[in-house]
C-alpha cells in the first residue's frame, strides 16, 4: 500500500523565528544578506528538508527490514543516531565526537581584560549550535553580564537526552559567562541559539537566510558503520552543505573533524595505503567550511607565540580523497572544562575535536565582532576562513598537513591582523571576473614573513556516489596566486600526499597561502583563475602581513582593471586595481542618462545596490591621494544587470521508489534523466525554444521500476513571468491519470506572452492530475526554462488622412485610410489627447461623451493579431460645438416673483442642500429675517446643521429672453442677517448653462433688515440668460440667508448725483433714496466736511420711481439761519429734485429710465409723516390692498412708460385691478395734499 509522506516548511515564517532570538541588530542582519539570493535559498531550504525527510524515511524503512539499531548507546552513555542511507544500501549514523576532559586556548588575550585590550566578550553577537540533545538553557553560566537567558532553544526540541550533556558542554565552550572562572567560554557575553541534529541543514539554511554567521557542528558518521570509499570522499551531504556556504556568503559553518584518530580499522581502504590516514567523512569532506583538529594544551609563550603543540592522538587525520588540506586548524579539546546538563550549576571536563571546535567557533566569533567593531560591517565567510588559516601557528612538519591543517588557531595574531589592516596588514574583499588578472605591489617589512593568502567561497562541486579514493579535484573556479619579485616566483603550498607536501600550483584547495620568510623589499601579488568561472565571477579575500607601517608613496594614477561582476538584477560587484596609497571615487549611471551617482570608497571594490533590472550601466573610477591629488577618471566600464530573479512555489513527489519522469521532449528539448532526489529535478539549465502563435506538441515519457501505476499530468508555462503558474492559460496541457506510455499534448503559446525565458514545469503523480504547488505522495517534478520569441515580428503601417466630421456639441466622427500588414490589421486603436479611448476593427469611429466647446487631439494605430502596433496616423484637433441653453421654455420682460405661490426658480441637483420657501421668521434666534420684504413669502439659506460648514446650495431662475432687449436689469431685495461668520451670497448668470460668471455677490452680515440689489444684465441684451443665486454658509448656524421681491426689467441702470452744500453743521445733514419702505442708498451725517463745503455722490438707480429725503436733525433745514446751505438730485444736466429750506425732513418723490414722476415736492415735519404700504405684492388675485390710516384717499395706476392706465377713489383700502395685464405699475396715492407713489406687480 502507498503511504503518504507529507513535509511543509515555510522559510520566511522561519527566518522570522529565527530572527528574533539574534543578538545581531536588524540592521546588521540586513546588512548581511543584503546581497543574498533569497529564491534559490528558499529552494535550497525547500531541497534539504524534502531530502533529509525522504533518507529518514528509507533508512527506518530498511532498519525494519534489515533489522538495523535505529539508537545505538556508547559506553559513555552517549546515543548514535541513524539518519541516512548510503547509494550502496550501508547504514549512516550521527556521532558526537567526543573522548572525555578540557581546556581552551588564546582568545583570552581578546577578552577584556586580555592583553590586547580590545574587551571582546562577544557582546551583541550569536553563535549558533546543531548537536546530538537539548541544552539545559537554565544553566547558571548562561546568565551574566551579556544578559540572562543568552541561550535559547531554537528548533523547538526542549526535552533533554543521553547526548543532552554533549550539547551542554559545547555551547557553554562558547558561550559561558564565567561565573565559575575555569568555565569561562570564549565569548562570554555572546548569545547561543541551540538545535538538535534532526534536519540540520535545512535549519541551516533558514538561520543563513536572517543572517547567521557561525555554526558549531560537533558531531559527525560513526566511522565503523561506514563504507570504505565514504572516507575522503566529497558525497552529497559534502556537497550540500558548499551549496548552502556558497548562497550564504556570510555564513561559515565549523566543523568537529572526528575523534577516530586511534582507528586504523575502520577505513579498510585508506588514501595511499595509509591507515592513519583519511578518516575523514560526511560534512568534513565539504571544501567551504572549517574542519578543526584536536590539539593538546599548547605551550604559550608570554608574548602569545607558540612555543610547541602535540595533537591529541584520537584527532582523525585528513585529507580528503582530492588531496585537499583537511582538517583546516587545530584547536584545544583537550580537558575542556565547561557546563553540564544534569544540574543548572553542573560542570564537567570533556577532550576531543567537539570540545576543539566550539573553542574555535568562540574564537572565530569575536574576530567578527572585532572586524565590525573597526569596519561597521561583518567580513564574507572565505574573509574569516582565510583570516584564520592565514596567522594560525604551524605545527607537525612545515606548512600544512593532514594532521594539523595550516597550525593552531592564533586568535591574538588573527585579530592583530585586523587591527594592523592598511598598514603591517591588508585584509581586501575583492571579486575576480573572467579572465582578469588581479595585481597588487605590497613592501615587506624586512624583518617578519611575508605570507599572502587567497580565500574564497567556491561553488558546490560534483558529489561522488560511490568510486573509492577518486582523486578527481572537486574545486569548481579554481583561483591561483602568485608572490614575485624581478624573476623569482613564489607558489602556494599544497599536498601531495597523506603526509606530504610541497609549493606549487594548487588546483584543489579554496585557500592558498604563500610564504615567504626572509622577505626584503617590494613584491608583486598577482591573483588569477584557470578555464571559466562558474556564476560569472568568483569573489575571494586577499590577506598579507608582514607589510612595513610606512603608507607608500601615493600618486594619483587613472585605475586600471575596472570590471564587473556578480550583476545581478539590483546589484552588481565593481573592482579595480590598486593605486599605491590611493583612496577612490566610484560613479556609475544609466547610460544614456545624464546624472552621476558619486561613491567614496578606500577599497579597490565596491557592491553597488538598488540598480534597476534589465538596464544598462556605465562606471567609472578615479583615485585620491590624502594630499589633494586627484587622477583623472577612468574609461567608462559598461554592464546590464540581469532580469528580476523570481520566486517559483516548490512541489515534489515524496517518493520515486515506484515511478519517475524519465523523458520530457519539447521542440529542441530532449531530456532523459533518472529519479530525482526528493522527488523534484531542477531542469532549468535546459532551454526550449518556443514561439509566440505556435503550437508545440511535448511528450513525457513515465519509468515504473516495478508494476505499472496510473499517472497524471499537468505542465505549466510562466507566460507572463510573475513568478507564478496560476494565472489564465498558464496551465497548458493535462492528461488524466493513465498507464500509457509516452503521453503527449499540444498547446499554443499566447500572443500576449511576454518574450524571453521563463520557467516551465513538468508534474507527474500517480493516480491524479497534480496541482502547481503540490506536495504528493508518488511521482515527480521537474522544472525546465522555455524561451519564447515572437512569431511576426512586422507592424502595420501607420493609418494616414485621419480626419474629423459630423462634429456635434458632445459627438463626432473619425475616418482614415487603412494600413496595411503582411498577416492583415486585426483592430485600430484610437487616442484621444493621448490616451486610447477604445478599439474598432473598420476605418470609422464615432466618438461620444465629449464637452460642447472643448478642443480635442486625436490619432490612430493600427494593430495585427501577433501584437506588432504601427506608427501613429497623422493627429487632428476637432473642437466640438458650443453647447446651447437648454430651456424647456422662456419667459419675457417685465418679470417679477415674489414666492407667494411657490418657488417661482428650481433648486438644482448636485449642490448640498436646498433653498426653502417660508413666511415669518427662521427657525433659528438672531440671524435671518422676521418677515418677507412684501407680502408673506420669501426664499431662504437656512445655515443651521447639518446645513454648515461651507455648503453650497443655487437656486436657478427659468430662462429670460433678453433676445429684443437692448438694456436689462435685475431687481431683488436680500437679507443677510447673523454671525459675522455666516458665509456669503453670489448672483451668477449664464448663456449656455454650463459656465457661469458672477455678476453681484456679498459675504457677512449685512444688518437686521431688507436689502436692495439692482444687477445691470446689459451684458446679456439679445440672448437668452439664466440666473442663479448661490449661498455659500459660513463656520456658523447663524448665517441665514433671504431673496425676495425678483423684478427683471427692460433698461439699464442709471446714475444720479446727490449734490449737498452744507449749512455751518454738517453733523446735522443726512439723506436717503427709498423704494417704498426700502432704503436703496443713504449718507451723513457728515461731522468730519468742513462747514460750507460740497460733497456730490453718484448713485446708480434701476428703472423706476423712488423718494430722496433729505433730513437735518436739529429740524432748521440747511438754510439760512446758519449759513446758506442747498441740495440737488441731478440725472446729467436734468434736476430731479432741489432745495435748501425745510424743517427736520423733506421728501422728493422722482423717477429714472421709463418712471415718471409728478415731481411734487413734500416737505413733511418729522411726527407727521404719511406712508402706506401695498399688499400682496406681487398682486397674484384681482385686488390689491392699501394699508393706511387714511380714509379719504384717491389713486392713479400708470404703466413704467407713464401712461395712465386706471384712477380713482380708493374703496375701503383696497383697488379693484382685475382688468389689469400682467406686468410692472406705479400706483400713485393721494390723500388731501399729499402723495406717494409704490409700484406693484401684477401676476
Amino acid at each position: 500500500m502507498k503511504k503518504h509522506l507529507k513535509q511543509v516548511k515555510v522559510l520566511l515564517a522561519l527566518m522570522v523565528a529565527a530572527s528574533t532570538a539574534m543578538a545581531q541588530s536588524a540592521q546588521e542582519r540586513a546588512q548581511i544578506t543584503r546581497n543574498y539570493d533569497m529564491a534559490q535559498l528558499q529552494a535550497l531550504e525547500n531541497q534539504f528538508s524534502v531530502q533529509k525527510a525522504a533518507r529518514k524515511q528509507q533508512a527506518i524503512q530498511l532498519a525494519n527490514e534489515k533489522g538495523w539499531e535505529l539508537f545505538i548507546t556508547n559506553d559513555d552513555g552517549s546515543v548514535d543516531e541513524l539518519m541516512d542511507v548510503s547509494p550502496d544500501g550501508q547504514p549512516i549514523y550521527y556521532s558526537i565526537h567526543n573522548v572525555a576532559a578540557a581546556k581552551s586556548t588564546r582568545a583570552d588575550y581578546l577578552n577584556i581584560g586580555g592583553g590586547l585590550g580590545l574587551s571582546l566578550d562577544g557582546q551583541n553577537m550569536t553563535a549558533y549550535v546543531w548537536d546530538g540533545g537539548a541544552t539545559r538553557v537554565t544553566h547558571q553560566e548562561f546568565d551574566g553580564p551579556g544578559g540572562n537567558n543568552r541561550v535559547t532553544i531554537n528548533d523547538g526540541v526542549t526535552s533533554l537526552n543521553s547526548n543532552s550533556f554533549h550539547a551542554q558542554h559545547v555551547t557553554g565552550t562558547i558561550v559561558a559567562s564565567g561565573y565559575v572562572a575555569a568555565a569561562k567560554g570564549m565569548a562570554p557575553q555572546a548569545s547561543a541559539l541551540t538545535h538538535d541534529w534532526n534536519n540540520d541543514l535545512s535549519e541551516a539554511t533558514t538561520a543563513a537566510a536572517g543572517g547567521m554567521l557561525l555554526s558549531n557542528h560537533s558531531y559527525g558518521y560513526r566511522a565503523d558503520q561506514l563504507p570504505d570509499w565514504y572516507f575522503g570522499a566529497y558525497i552529497a551531504e559534502s556537497r550540500d552543505w558548499d551549496a548552502l556556504m556558497y548562497n550564504s556568503p556570510y555564513y561559515l559553518m565549523v566543523v568537529a573533524a572526528g575523534n577516530d584518530g586511534n582507528d586504523n580499522l575502520s577505513n579498510l581502504s585508506p588514501l595511499d595505503g595509509q591507515s592513519s590516514y583519511d578518516k575523514l567523512s560526511g560534512h568534513a569532506t565539504a571544501k567551504n567550511n572549517v574542519v578543526v583538529a584536536n590539539g593538546q594544551d599548547a605551550n604559550i609563550n608570554p608574548d602569545g607565540s607558540l612555543n610547541s603543540v602535540t595533537i591529541n592522538s584520537s584527532s582523525s587525520e585528513g585529507p580528503t580523497d582530492d588531496y585537499r588540506i583537511k582538517p583546516d586548524i587545530t584547536g584545544n579539546g583537550t580537558s575542556v572544562y565547561s557546563t553540564y546538563d544534569n544540574a543548572d550549576n553542573a560542570y564537567n571536563s570533556i577532550s576531543g575535536t567537539s570540545m576543539a571546535s566550539p573553542n574555535v567557533t568562540g574564537s572565530l566569533l569575536l574576530l567578527q565582532q572585532h572586524y565590525n567593531n573597526v569596519n561597521g560591517s561583518f567580513m564574507r565567510a572565505a574573509t574569516l576562513k582565510g583570516l584564520a588559516l592565514h596567522t594560525a601557528d604551524d605545527a607537525g612538519i612545515a606548512g600544512p598537513d593532514a594532521v594539523y591543517g595550516w597550525g593552531l588557531m592564533n586568535t591574538k595574531a588573527a585579530a592583530e591582523a585586523i587591527t594592523n589592516n592598511g598598514n603591517q596588514s591588508l585584509i581586501s574583499e575583492l571579486t575576480l571576473s573572467p579572465g582578469q588578472t588581479y595585481t597588487i605591489d605590497v613592501d615587506s617589512d624586512g624583518s617578519s614573513p611575508l605570507l599572502a593568502s587567497i580565500s574564497w567561497t567556491d561553488p558546490a562541486g560534483t558529489a561522488n556516489t560511490g568510486t573509492t579514493n577518486d582523486n578527481t579535484p572537486v574545486l569548481v573556479n579554481d583561483l591561483d596566486i602568485r608572490v614575485t619579485q624581478g624573476a623569482n616566483t613564489y607558489y602556494p603550498y599544497k599536498l601531495t600526499g597523506v603526509n606530504s607536501n610541497t609549493t606549487g600550483d594548487n588546483n584543489v584547495d579554496p585557500f592558498e597561502r604563500v610564504g615567504i620568510a626572509s622577505a626584503s623589499g617590494t613584491y608583486t601579488i598577482t591573483v588569477t583563475h584557470k578555464g571559466s568561472l562558474s556564476g560569472g565571477s568568483q569573489d575571494f579575500s586577499l590577506v598579507v602581513t608582514g607589510l612595513t607601517g610606512t603608507p607608500p608613496v601615493c600618486n594619483a594614477d587613472v585605475p586600471t582593471g575596472v570590471n564587473s561582476s556578480a550583476v545581478g538584477s539590483s546589484t552588481a560587484t565593481i573592482s579595480w586595481n590598486s593605486v599605491a596609497g590611493a583612496t577612490y571615487d566610484l560613479r556609475y549611471r544609466a547610460t544614456g542618462t545624464s546624472t552621476w551617482t558619486t561613491i567614496a570608497t578606500g577599497g579597490t571594490s565596491y557592491n553597488l545596490t538598488g540598480l534597476s533590472a534589465t538596464t544598462e550601466y556605465e562606471v567609472q573610477v578615479r583615485s585620491k591621494c590624502s594630499g589633494g591629488a586627484t587622477s583623472a577618471y577612468s574609461a567608462s566600464h559598461v554592464f546590464t544587470t540581469t532580469e528580476v530573479q523570481l520566486n517559483y512555489c516548490a512541489s515534489n513527489g515524496n517518493s520515486v521508489a515506484d515511478e519517475y519522469i524519465s523523458r520530457v521532449q519539447l521542440e529542441n528539448l530532449d531530456n532523459s534523466s533518472g529519479a530525482s532526489a526528493g522527488g523534484y529535478a531542477d531542469h532549468t539549465s535546459l532551454v526550449a525554444n518556443l514561439t509566440k502563435g505556435n503550437s508545440s506538441t511535448i511528450t513525457i515519457t513515465p519509468t515504473w521500476t516495478g508494476s505499472t501505476y496510473s499517472e497524471g499530468y499537468s505542465v505549466w508555462i510562466d507566460y507572463n513571468k510573475d513568478g507564478d503558474f496560476a494565472d489564465a492559460g498558464e496551465q497548458v496541457w493535462t492528461q488524466a491519470a493513465t498507464t500509457a506510455s509516452p503521453v503527449s499534448g499540444a498547446f499554443t503559446v499566447p500572443t500576449s506572452a511576454i518574450e524571453g525565458t521563463t520557467r516551465m514545469r513538468v508534474s507527474m503523480k500517480y493516480n491524479g492530475i497534480p496541482t502547481a504547488c503540490e506536495s504528493f505522495s508518488y511521482g515527480e517534478v521537474e522544472d525546465y526554462t522555455v524561451s519564447i520569441t515572437g512569431g511576426d515580428t512586422e507592424a502595420p503601417t501607420a493609418p494616414s488622412n485621419l480626419a474629423a466630421s459630423n462634429i456635434g456639441e458632445t459627438t463626432l466622427t473619425l475616418t482614415w485610410t487603412a494600413s496595411t500588414d503582411n498577416v492583415g490589421v486585426t483592430g485600430y486603436d484610437v487616442f484621444q489627447n493621448g490616451s486610447n479611448i477604445g478599439t474598432v476593427t473598420g476605418t470609422a469611429a464615432n466618438v461620444s461623451g465629449l464637452t460642447p466647446g472643448t478642443t480635442y487631439s486625436y490619432y490612430v494605430v493600427a494593430k495585427d493579431a501577433a501584437g506588432n502596433v504601427s506608427g501613429q496616423s497623422n493627429t487632428i484637433n476637432a473642437t466640438t460645438q458650443q453647447a446651447s441653453m437648454s430651456c424647456a421654455s422662456t419667459v419675457t420682460l417685465p418679470y417679477s416673483e415674489g414666492f407667494e405661490s411657490g418657488l417661482g426658480w428650481s433648486n438644482v441637483a448636485g449642490d448640498d442642500f436646498d433653498w426653502a420657501r417660508r413666511s415669518g421668521g427662521t427657525p433659528s434666534n438672531n440671524t435671518g429675517p422676521s418677515a418677507a420684504s412684501a407680502g408673506t413669502y420669501y426664499v431662504y439659506v437656512e445655515s443651521s446643521s447639518p446645513n454648515y460648514s461651507n455648503k453650497t446650495t443655487i437656486f436657478e431662475s427659468p430662462c429670460f429672453d433678453l433676445s429684443g432687449e437692448t438694456s436689462a436689469t435685475m431687481s431683488f431685495k436680500y437679507h443677510m442677517y447673523g454671525a459675522a461668520a455666516m458665509g456669503g451670497l453670489t448672483l451668477e448668470a449664464s448663456t449656455d448653462g454650463n459656465s457661469w460668471t458672477s455678476v453681484w455677490s456679498k459675504t457677512g452680515n449685512q444688518g437686521n433688515s431688507w436689502l436692495s440689489a439692482s444687477v445691470n444684465l446689459d451684458a446679456y441684451a439679445g440672448t437668452t440668460v439664466k440666473l442663479r443665486f448661490v449661498g455659500t454658509t459660513g463656520t456658523t448656524w447663524q448665517g441665514d440667508m433671504a431673496i425676495d421681491e425678483i423684478s427683471v426689467t427692460s433698461g439699464g441702470l442709471t446714475t444720479v448725483s446727490v449734490n449737498i452744500t452744507f449749512d455751518n453743521y454738517p453733523e446735522e445733514t443726512s439723506w436717503e433714496i427709498k423704494d417704498g419702505a426700502t432704503v436703496i442708498a443713504s449718507g451723513g451725517t457728515y461731522g468730519s466736511e468742513p462747514d460750507g463745503s460740497t460733497i456730490n455722490i453718484p448713485v446708480q438707480l434701476a428703472d423706476g420711481c423712488y423718494d430722496f429725503v433729505i433730513y437735518d436733525s436739529y429740524g432748521d433745514g440747511i438754510c439760512c439761519s446758519y449759513g446758506n446751505g442747498s441740495y440737488s438730485l441731478t440725472e446729467g444736466a436734468t434736476t430731479l429734485a432741489s432745495g435748501a429750506s425745510f424743517a427736520s425732513s423733506e421728501t422728493t418723490n422722482f423717477c429714472v429710465g421709463n418712471g415718471t414722476s409728478s415731481y411734487a415736492v413734500q416737505t413733511i415735519s418729522e411726527g407727521v409723516k404719511d406712508s402706506y404700504e401695498l399688499y400682496p405684492n406681487p398682486v397674484v388675485g384681482n385686488v390689491v390692498f392699501i394699508e393706511s390710516a387714511k380714509t379719504d384717499m384717491t389713486f392713479e395706476i400708470t404703466d413704467y412708460t407713464g401712461r395712465m392706465i386706471k384712477s380713482g377713489k380708493v374703496d375701503v383700502n383696497k383697488v379693484d385691478v382685475s382688468d389689469l395685464k400682467d406686468g410692472m405699475y406705479l400706483m400713485k396715492i393721494t390723500s388731501g395734499a399729499k402723495s406717494r407713489t409704490k409700484k406693484f406687480v401684477k401676476k
